[in-house]
């Protein structure tokens, strides 16, 4: 498990979609790349007064993704981080699967919000995030990931292993919503290099630091991931990659 860093801004987004008035074309104050929280300061990349929501999804902004969890809420966003599959296991037949890491409500502090919002304080696994882009890239619908797709002793019948049904997390007009803003990412964001000559590709970025658990504290090294789907109108195709360095 490793905190999943900007990738996570789609589950908050998508929770504001759902959950708030706020709209792709919503303006979010950004501050001018600096946002002050008590002892903590929080920066971005690049300096922005105020971006559409959508562009604050494309240009990865964490000050504009705190002010959209703001708007969220605690509970809401508690439901849709839980709702999307993070915090527990997938249920993919595979050993030993992680859960990741999500605390309980109860034990949210005051900065707990504006990091989950941004995607910190939260551990995932690659398995969790292709679960949860498959949401926007099925219609909006949780489905268990597996590799088995059956069995078969020499010269008997395929068996079919028996899947949960499909639990619906997202309406369908968040869906479609969230493909175009997840494409925009692509075409004019900070996923420009997943931009493939002939196909339509939707996705996004991240980068977070790596949590030592052992010392509980962060180290200088990074994790940086990808996840997107193609094509964007009816994908067939969702792509997770992580990369530690």
């Amino acid at each position: 498990p490793f905190e999943p860093g900007s990738v996570f801004k789609v589950i908050t987004v998508s929770a504001a979609l759902e959950t708030t008035r706020l709209r792709p074309e919503s303006v979010i104050d950004c501050g001018n790349g600096i946002l002050r929280m008590g002892s903590r300061t929080i920066h971005d990349e690049h300096r922005y007064s105020a971006l559409p929501m959508q562009d604050v999804l494309a240009h990865s902004s964490n000050i504009g993704a705190i002010h959209v969890g703001m708007q969220v809420g605690e509970t809401n966003m508690y439901n849709y981080v839980r709702k999307f599959g993070f915090g527990h296991r997938t249920g993919v037949d595979l050993p030993a699967e992680a859960p990741g890491m999500l605390r309980p409500l109860s034990r949210w502090r005051s900065g707990s919000l504006p990091s989950i919002s941004m995607g910190h304080e939260v551990s995932v696994t690659s398995v969790q995030l292709a679960q949860a882009c498959s949401i926007v890239a099925n219609g909006g619908f949780k489905i268990r990931p597996h590799v088995v797709l059956y069995e078969q002793t020499p010269g008997g019948e395929k068996i079919v292993p028996q899947q949960p049904k499909p639990v619906q997390v997202l309406d369908p007009h968040t869906v479609i919503t969230m493909r175009q803003m997840m494409e925009h990412v692509v075409l004019a964001g900070t996923g420009t290099k997943a931009h493939i000559l002939g196909y339509s590709t939707g996705g996004k970025t991240g980068t977070a630091q790596i949590f030592d658990f052992a010392h509980h504290m962060y180290t200088h090294n990074y994790n940086a991931s990808f996840m997107g789907f193609a094509p964007v109108v009816n994908p067939s195709i969702v792509v997770v990659a992580t990369v530690a360095g």
